[in-house]
């Protein structure tokens, strides 16, 4: 009993040091001047489940950089049994399309979606490696578009993590997609909900605070990919604990400005980036 009280403890004290970060730090250089065709605007967001056409539709439009993006990559997404996802009705909204796949049958909020404003060409679910969290384990997927944008192709894949693995897990979920990702050339995108937290997890269940530096351990090996991202590691998507947990890493397009939005109706901010397309 003595070592869990002192594992809470710990536990707390790493809240608190981890609230004490500084805030998120955008760089949002005048891209007026760039070429529009050579240019294109993503977004990630984590939806939260939230059931609400009308909330996340109020809020993506209180937000110009969400609002305006031309491709979103949504997680945690809700859908009706037999009726539309919250993705497709934004999609509709928007006028863009949509590829979304839930988790597994009967699961209605947990699905992944692109929503575009470019044409979708092919989109497919990737599953990714399973741990058993004892409790509330979920078998994980990504989901890959490729999409025909004015430079050409684009390739993304977006990605939900499980929490509750540590650092060497991690890399080994995500490493299909980074397998697939190395063997295509041209523009490529993966991004997604990570999950990036500081803890150590004993057996999937007690956190220890770490101290940081699992956020350099995934971008450590995405660079070995050539992939880079536009986020600094002491970026906060998730405020109520202050972690950076949303990302983007790209090959072949060059980040030119990129932010993290709040989002009321969302536990997560958005994370949005402007990129250059190599043609």
């Amino acid at each position: 009993m003595k070592s869990l009280l002192s594992a809470a403890s710990l536990t707390l004290l790493g809240f608190l040091v981890l609230a004490a970060r500084p805030g998120n730090l955008p760089n949002l250089p005048n891209l007026d001047s760039l070429p529009a065709a050579d240019t294109i605007s993503i977004a990630s967001l984590n939806l939260a489940h939230e059931t609400s056409f009308e909330k996340v539709l109020r809020d993506v439009e209180a937000a110009p950089r969400l609002r305006q993006a031309d491709v979103l990559l949504l997680q945690e997404v809700a859908n009706v049994e037999g009726g539309p996802s919250i993705a497709s009705q934004l999609a509709d909204r928007l006028g863009y399309s949509v590829a979304f796949s839930a988790e597994g049958p009967k699961v209605y909020d947990r699905g992944l979606a692109v929503v575009s404003k470019f044409p979708i060409e092919d989109s497919k679910v990737e599953w990714l490696t399973p741990y058993n969290l004892h409790f509330k384990t979920r078998h994980r997927f990504a989901l890959a578009v490729k999409l025909r944008v004015p430079a050409g192709e684009l390739r993304i894949w977006n990605a939900h993590l499980d929490t509750r693995i540590n650092p060497d897990q991690r890399l080994g979920q995500l490493q299909p997609v980074m397998d697939e990702a190395a063997k295509l050339t041209g523009p490529r995108l993966i991004g997604g909900d990570f999950n990036t937290n500081d803890f150590y997890w004993i057996d999937h269940v007690l956190p220890i605070p770490h101290g940081g530096g699992y956020r350099s351990t995934v971008r450590r090996a995405m660079a070995q990919y050539g992939f880079k991202t536009p986020f600094a590691d002491q970026l906060v998507t998730l405020p109520v604990i202050r972690q950076h947990l949303d990302w983007m890493f790209v090959n072949g397009l060059e980040p030119l400005s990129s932010s993290a939005e709040p989002i009321p109706f969302s536990d997560h901010h958005a994370i949005w980036a402007a990129f250059r397309v190599a043609r």
